[in-house]
């Protein structure tokens, strides 16, 4: 599975296990997220992680929504409640099925919420999830990226995102015959599709963590580049 832990997700781990065992964990995306699927497993999962934790977590799924939605959305569906510690992001798909984006709007909506997001929270630890659509499994088919998951990765890249890229792991499976795109479901996965997506997801975690926290362990701000990749990033 192409993950990519970023710079670590140190800073919510520490949060939740803090003396005073609390994390806000906010899904910001579309109709994928807000859908009955890979969230509340990764919430069933995070809970059973730190089971004393007492966790406030927020569904910003929004049917239909791009990152140039998400990014206007912030103050209203990520941050109405206080300071976020984990934030995971989804628009691949409807970047591309439904806002038809170009790169430059991908990368302005993109950039715009990571920017917005630490500014807010410097501390905020973020993930990009690339879900799948039939277009993503038809492109990398080809040995080609979709271009929304390209213009993701370079936003990711840029800012030390840990990031997953479902539709290329969804693709290599069907490649592989290991199932095909009606069994996984689609667009919106199947239960089985989502289980996928939930394991994989528990595979970063376990990856971004599988060294154990040392007493003197401390948050570290994420420090933004002053370069932005396009100045008129909607931060």
């Amino acid at each position: 599975v192409p993950i990519d832990v970023g710079s670590g997700l140190r800073n919510c781990r520490l949060r939740f296990v803090a003396q005073e065992k609390v994390g806000r964990v906010v899904f910001l995306g579309g109709s994928i997220t807000t859908m009955n699927g890979y969230r509340p497993l990764v919430c069933a999962d995070l809970q059973a992680r730190f089971p004393e934790t007492q966790f406030d977590f927020i569904d910003a799924g929004v049917s239909s929504t791009c990152s140039t939605t998400g990014a206007f959305r912030l103050e209203t569906d990520v941050f109405h409640r206080g300071p976020v510690d984990l934030l995971f992001v989804e628009f691949a798909v409807n970047d591309n099925q439904d806002a038809g984006h170009t790169p430059m709007e991908c990368i302005r909506g993109m950039e715009g919420i990571v920017r917005h997001a630490r500014s807010k929270n410097p501390l905020i630890d973020i993930v990009f999830l690339y879900c799948a659509n039939e277009g993503h499994i038809k492109t990398y088919s080809r040995d080609a990226i979709p271009t929304e998951i390209a213009a993701h990765r370079t936003v990711a890249e840029h800012y030390a995102i840990a990031d997953i890229d479902f539709a290329r792991a969804v693709a290599s499976r069907i490649g592989a015959g290991d199932f095909d795109w009606k069994r996984f479901g689609g667009c919106h996965p199947s239960p089985f599709g989502n289980a996928l997506y939930g394991t994989w997801i528990s595979q970063l975690l376990d990856q971004a963590w599988q060294e154990p926290i040392k007493p003197d362990d401390r948050p570290s701000d994420h420090a933004a580049p002053a370069t932005l990749l396009d100045k008129a990033s909607y931060c």
